[in-house]
């Protein structure tokens, strides 16, 4: 699976981001996933949708991905984790009541204390 849109600076294009994650997830199988950039710039910041469900995507390219939904959700937890070959690090309730789910290539156990340290609800450890 394809995971240069992750570890890519992208040229500050809304369609050339959304056809780049529309690319690399429909090539590995999710047919059925559509995204619509809403921020350009790193961290970038794409909407997408997945069986009628929504979510949201910020990521800092080579250092952190955030998956935010409504409700946890495995499968698209499961699609991520697949697409980004790597386990989540963890999933926590944010202030607006949604589901964070966080990948970090580097420094996971500095972040893991920051969650902790900053009484993040429901937090859960993904990568262990």
């Amino acid at each position: 699976m394809n995971t240069t849109w992750f570890f890519t600076d992208l040229p500050p294009s809304r369609h050339g981001i959304e056809s780049e994650l529309r690319l690399a997830f429909w090539k590995a199988g999710y047919g059925q996933i559509w995204f619509s950039c809403t921020k350009d710039e790193p961290p970038y910041e794409c909407e997408g949708r997945w069986h009628g469900k929504g979510f949201v995507i910020e990521w800092q390219p080579k250092t952190f991905l955030m998956l935010k939904m409504n409700d946890a959700d495995e499968d698209l937890l499961d699609a991520f984790q697949r697409m980004l070959k790597h386990k989540a690090l963890a999933a926590y309730r944010n202030g607006e009541g949604k589901v964070v789910v966080e990948w970090r290539v580097q420094d996971a156990e500095t972040r893991f204390q920051e969650l902790q340290t900053s009484g993040a609800a429901a937090l859960e450890r993904l990568d262990q």
